[in-house]
């Protein structure tokens, strides 16, 4: 084992190795009963039913296929995905959520889907996916357990 070298006062001239700072490590996932900002609710009860297990996970090389060039047709036909105000069910600010984070049910109800995803020029949303829009993202959602499989950040204006 090598020992760094000492300095004229006596201590060692290399700092010894400290855990990286909290600020500099990804936030926690914090799960609650209770809607709070910044956290994510259980697993529901759904989440293990056999719909919530689809034999086909969600692949992400749907991003290279072409015909789901969302960024040109954004750039193209930008009235498109300015869809005006959202709406958050609990009232608060935005939180980047992550894959595999849970949301809590109020972001992805019906009313928050997007019906027609070729409209902008997503994949189609298969089984117990539904791809959601929450503040300016779009996120596919598997609604029987929460869990996010996809996103894209800032794809609404």
């Amino acid at each position: 084992m090598r020992v760094p070298p000492n300095s004229r006062e006596g201590g060692p001239l290399v700092e010894p190795r400290r855990d990286t700072p909290h600020v500099v490590q990804p936030s926690e996932r914090r799960v609650s009963r209770r809607p709070m900002f910044g956290t994510e609710p259980p697993a529901p009860s759904t989440a293990n039913t056999r719909h919530a297990h689809p034999n086909r996970h969600w692949n992400t090389d749907w991003r290279r296929d072409h015909r789901y060039d969302w960024n040109d047709w954004r750039r193209r036909h930008r009235s498109r995905f300015h869809i005006g105000f959202y709406y958050d069910p609990f009232g608060w600010d935005y939180f980047r959520y992550g894959l595999g984070w849970r949301m809590w049910p109020s972001y992805y109800g019906s009313s928050f889907w997007l019906n027609d995803p070729w409209y902008y020029r997503l994949p189609p949303a298969y089984g117990p996916y539904r791809w959601v829009r929450y503040h300016h993202d779009a996120v596919l959602v598997n609604i029987y357990t929460g869990q996010i499989a996809d996103i894209i950040y800032n794809f609404f204006w």
